[in-house]
């Protein structure tokens, strides 16, 4: 696997704290994962890191859905659809890479986390961070 740089931009910000933080952690943890499959030849630690990523997963969905919930969002059941699904995905993924312990898995798993972070949190959850500053910006006229 070829060693890929990431880094956070400010540009991957919704504009709602809570979120947005834990959106910085999540890459962060997508990041550290990516570099320790490389470099680590510790299976358990990289198992551990994996377990640690998918916990966290849940626990910022979970996070965002009461988040949502809180600002009567009307897409969130959709919304936890795709969590759920996202969810399935990556277990599959890291299900294979568990047997496997090989390189071409392991970039599968990077690239499919870096592809649902980018393409999930800049178009999915940004309609949800417009409707809530949307929300906002209608309570400041009145």
């Amino acid at each position: 696997m070829d060693k890929v740089t990431y880094i956070w931009k400010a540009d991957y910000a919704l504009g709602i704290e809570d979120i947005d933080f834990q959106h910085q952690f999540f890459f962060n943890l997508i990041v550290r994962l990516a570099e320790e499959l490389v470099q680590s030849k510790d299976q358990m630690y990289k198992n551990a890191l994996v377990d640690e990523l998918i916990a966290y997963a849940r626990f910022h969905f979970i996070s965002e859905e009461n988040i949502m919930s809180r600002a009567n969002y009307p897409e969130l059941s959709d919304h936890k659809n795709q969590h759920l699904e996202l969810i399935d995905k990556l277990s599959s993924k890291t299900s294979k890479l568990d047997l496997s312990n090989s390189a071409q898995d392991s970039a599968g798993l990077i690239d499919f986390l870096m592809d649902w972070f980018f393409h999930h949190t800049t178009s999915v959850d940004k309609i949800f961070a417009q409707y809530v500053h949307g929300k906002e910006e209608g309570r400041a006229c009145r």
